[in-house]
Order: C-alpha cells, then structure tokens, then sequence
C-alpha cells in the first residue's frame, strides 16, 4: 500500500504547473486530493482530471493572498470533508527585473503570497495535522533562499523567509513532542513551468522538469526529509559561499551565471 493511500492532501496553488501535476501524481497513488486556487474553474478542471482517472478530488478556492479566504476554506473543507493530513504549500509568484523598476506593489505582493500566505495556511490546518496520525506540511521554497539573486531580490528574500519560517516550525514541533508532523522544505532551481521563462540556469545545471520535482517531492515526503536541493549542487552553492571570502563567491557566483540568471527573466508578469 502507497505511503499516500487514505491521506486527505491540501494542495495550494493547485490549479496549473507543479500543484496540478503534484496533485495528479498524489491521486494515483490512492491519496483524496483537495486542490485549490484562486480561480473556482482552475482548480475544478485539475479535479475533474483526477476524477475522470478514477481518483478522488475536492476544488475549492484558496486564495493564500487573502487570510478571508484561506479561513472560508478552511471551513468549507472541515464541513464538507473533515480534517487534513498533508499540507502542500505551493502557491507562488515572481517578478523579476531591476529592483526599482518593478513597482511596490509586485515586491509586496511577492510576500504576501510566498511567505505570509504560507504562514497563514500552516496556522489554519496545523490543529488538523496535529490530530492526524501521520502528517506531513511540504512548504515549497527555492534555491535562492540560500544566495543572492540580482533582478529577484523580492523573490529571493520571500524564499529566504519560507526557509527561516520551516526550520523554526520543524524545530519548534520537535521541542514540543509532536513527533507525528514533518516539515519538508523544498528548494529547486529553476522549472520550466512558465514562470521563469527568459531565466538561465547557472553553468552546468539545466531547467528542471516539473515531472522531476513533483518525484523528489513525493520521495521526501515519504522519507520525511527536512530539506530537499534540487538539484543537489544548491546544496554545494550554499557550503561554498559560506566557506569563501564574500569577495570571491561574489566572483564565483559571476562567473558561474548564479548572479545574473534572472537578468532576461520574462515569466509570468
């Protein structure tokens, strides 16, 4: 029997990209899947997908910008289904280019989705996790929670957060002998999903597949690993800059495309 067999996910920012595929992937092996976005439409026609594969999904709307809303669907879901056991935070946005050229508005709005959104949906469901017998809350960050990112500053700095705000929650749990929760965090490098069209991966790394991802997720899940690199050399960039005088990471990070992979950025906007 598959490790999601039973298990009711919660999935945000389910409607398109690595949500949608994840909560494919989790539908097949026999997990209920509640996927959720800001759009009622998007999020039915992920469901009806699973359904029309014989697997079993909710669609509400989950707005993470909105606290309202994460709280309406927080009800809805506890009225209509019960309590959750999985907890997948991966709605997010990204606006890249020069700093004050991209309004204040998308800057805030970065962290309102990427950080505060994923606290605010960790509070909602924590009581329901903590009643489960096995759970699991996967917030999804990103490699540039550990560097730098020139023409991404907002985005690095919210990923920065998720990572702060994960450590601490998983730590915290642990302090308090809830042994029946992991925290999984997340960090890939760049996915080709759209959002990131224009990027360049630094040198020897390519785009990773959203197919990629969604089973090393899935796999640390299981194996209720505290933090997943993807690819595994985000590990090696994160050593390295703290065992190299600034100076010259700063050089490295240059040369290697790091620092200037978010020069051409023209995902999403």
């Amino acid at each position: 029997m598959s490790y999601f067999s039973g298990k009711r996910v919660l999935i945000t920012g389910a409607g398109s990209g690595i949500g949608a595929l994840l909560a494919e992937r989790l539908a097949q092996q026999g997990a209920e899947v509640i996927v959720t976005a800001r759009r009622q439409e998007a999020a039915d026609a992920v469901a009806d997908r699973i359904q029309q594969q014989h697997g079993k999904a909710h669609s509400y709307i989950l707005d993470v910008a909105d606290n309202d809303s994460i709280m309406a669907a927080q009800t809805q879901i506890h009225e209509t289904l019960g309590g959750i056991d999985i907890l997948v935070n991966n709605a997010g946005v990204v606006f890249g280019g020069v700093f004050e050229e991209v309004s204040l508005a998308q800057h805030l709005n970065t962290f309102q989705i990427n950080t505060l959104g994923l606290m605010a949906c960790c509070h909602a469901f924590l009581g329901d996790l903590k009643r489960s017998r096995e759970a699991n809350i996967v917030n999804i960050a990103s490699a540039s929670a550990f560097i730098g990112l020139p023409f991404g500053s907002s985005y690095a700095a919210s990923k920065w957060a998720v990572v702060g705000f994960s450590e601490s929650l998983r730590l915290e749990l642990t302090e308090r002998g809830i042994d029946n929760v992991s925290v999984t965090t997340v960090c890939p490098s760049y996915i080709s999903t759209g959002m990131f069209d224009g990027a360049r991966a630094p040198l020897l790394t390519s785009m990773l597949t959203p197919e990629k991802v969604v089973r090393a997720t899935m796999r640390a899940m299981q194996r209720k690993e505290s933090m997943l690199y993807l690819p595994r050399s985000v590990k090696g960039a994160d050593l390295l800059k703290g065992a190299l005088p600034r100076s010259v990471f700063d050089e490295v990070a240059k040369l290697t495309g790091i620092s200037t992979s978010m020069r051409h950025w023209q995902g999403k906007k």
